[in-house]
């Protein structure tokens, strides 16, 4: 059913997409120096992203890269030729490996010294391989600030520079520097993976400083504990060890929230003040899976305030990956990350397509999946839109990439070359798609209304299907009176007016209820936009 209403949704979506194409994003590659040995490949690779027509390159380098003479070499001559070529230049991530030492060695300072030790789910269990240990990690915090303010003083006044971000500003939910989310078969749902002594002394802090005491913490969880350091990390909404566990899970999945968005306000003071530039963004860079995350996540995930990131970024960013893996190719959660970013567009925010490809699971030329992806932002108006796969890397998982223009070789792949430049050749801005609905969501209300928390979470579901539009506190965006506008929050008695009260009525993920309610929600609003009841 949900495939046969993405295919219905997309259509509507066209329907309601303004008509007249504006300026084209930006095309261009990510320049990885995992892909690199030495200065001549630097220069040559800048050369073929220009060639194969970039107009800007996404250069991730090595953290700590005045530490490696090498690596600070190949770095400058990158940034020198894409002057003299006139690319812009964003720098993003900072986590690539140093180039080969003199025993063929390659080294990766961010991942072998500071972000080293897996995550841990609630029961204990280490988490995947490429789940980290991050919140609150020691150094991590150092080592973004440490970065931004080089980055800012070295090459921040770069006249093509367009943007910068790091770490986990770069896809929090779905990489080794975030990977706050790892999806668990055992429970069938997204999990925190951050249930780590470093998370529980920040959960600890939290606690001091928004609660008081452990007289306080014990009246609001309804627990009896005798110290604020013997406060257990809550394990779900239902953990025993608390009288009010959706408060206290819903309250340490805000402590998460709130490490990430001040260590971002640190590190964007930072960029600002020390490169003296407010025209260059820091950017925030969302997966195009991040919806999908939360749709399949607790309730109490819904405290991850996304809608207030995106308002209170400089800039935001997209990555795109469509996945053989899915039965849709991942299409659903794209098309609902798209909406839930389509807010910066509304605020007069840049957003930047930073990342996009297909695996499956080698990375592979697909003609449909290209189209999909140059389409799917098209009504977020991206400044760029930048294809991963420019090069084989050093350590590849696959024998074969037929994706990537340039073999390790560095023979040219011309059907992936000519399969990004058709891609590149359908990049434009589509205009605002507009919203069906326009939602937002009471966080205090999340503490203690499970159906307020799944319904929070199921829009990510139902904007797979339908055109949402999230709003956020303080928001200026102009109301169109024409579309319905619904703030879900508690309150006493329940909702008076039919839509809230469906909404209210979320099912849990992954049930046929829940396919269900959605597409009830999807014929109610079809039938609003139609003149009938709202």
């Amino acid at each position: 059913m949900v495939f046969r209403l993405l295919t219905v949704a997309l259509a509507l979506t066209c329907a309601l997409t303004a008509a007249g194409a504006h300026a084209a994003p930006t095309p261009g590659f990510v320049v990885h120096f995992d892909c690199l040995q030495n200065e001549a490949e630097a220069r040559a690779i800048v050369k073929v992203a220009a060639a194969q027509g970039a107009g800007v390159i996404s250069v991730v380098p090595p953290a700590h890269v005045w530490e490696n003479p090498t690596a600070l070499r190949m770095l400058d001559a990158i940034v020198g030729d894409a002057g003299r070529l006139h690319l812009q230049i964003i720098f993003a991530r900072i986590d690539a490996a140093y180039p080969p030492d003199d025993k063929g060695q390659r080294e990766n300072y961010l991942y072998g010294r500071i972000l080293s030790e897996p995550g841990r789910l609630a029961d204990g269990r280490a988490t995947v391989e490429y789940f980290l240990t991050t919140a609150g990690r020691r150094g991590y915090t150092e080592w973004m600030e440490e970065e931004t303010r080089y980055y800012a003083v070295r090459y921040g006044r770069l006249p093509n520079l367009i943007g910068f971000t790091l770490g986990p500003f770069v896809e929090p939910f779905a990489s080794e520097r975030g990977g706050f989310l790892e999806y668990d078969n055992r429970t069938d749902r997204y999990e925190l993976t951050q249930y780590t002594p470093e998370a529980r002394r920040l959960w600890h802090r939290w606690l001091i400083a928004h609660l008081g005491d452990i007289g306080a913490v014990n009246r609001e969880y309804g627990t009896s504990i005798p110290a604020i350091d013997l406060v257990p990390l809550p394990s779900n909404e239902e953990d025993a060890r608390f009288g009010r566990p959706q408060a206290a899970y819903t309250d340490f999945v805000r402590t998460l929230d709130e490490w990430f968005f001040d260590a971002y306000r640190r590190c964007r003071g930072i960029w600002h003040t020390a490169s003296g530039r407010d025209d260059v963004p820091f950017i925030l860079q969302f997966s195009g899976f991040e919806a999908e995350k939360l749709a399949k996540g607790r309730p109490g995930v819904a405290a991850f305030d996304l809608p207030s990131w995106i308002a209170n970024a400089d800039a935001v960013g997209l990555s795109l990956y469509s996945n053989g893996g899915y039965p849709d190719r991942g299409h659903a959660a794209i098309v609902a990350t798209v909406r839930l970013l389509a807010l910066a567009r509304d605020l007069g925010k840049e957003i930047f397509v930073l990342e996009a490809g297909y695996e499956n699971p080698a990375v592979l030329v697909d003609a449909d999946e290209f189209a999909f992806l140059a389409d799917a932002p098209a009504v977020l108006a991206p400044r760029t839109w930048i294809y991963e796969f420019l090069k084989d890397k050093f350590d590849e998982s696959y024998a074969s990439n037929p994706g990537k223009l340039v073999g390790a070789d560095g023979r040219l792949r011309k059907d992936a070359a000519a399969g990004v430049r058709q891609a590149f050749a359908r990049l434009r801005d589509a205009g605002p798609e507009r919203p069906l609905l326009r939602v937002a969501v009471d966080l205090s209300s999340l503490r203690t209304d499970r159906g307020m928390a799944l319904a929070a979470n199921a829009l990510y579901a139902l904007a797979s299907v339908a055109a949402i539009r999230w709003t956020a506190p303080a928001s200026t965006v102009a109301v169109d009176p024409d579309v319905p506008f619904v703030r879900l929050a508690h309150v006493a008695g329940g909702p008076s007016d039919p839509l809230t009260a469906l909404l209210l009525a979320a099912p849990e993920p992954g049930s046929e209820e829940r396919e269900e309610w959605v597409h009830a929600v999807v014929v109610r609003l079809a039938a609003g936009r139609s003149g009938g009841r709202k």
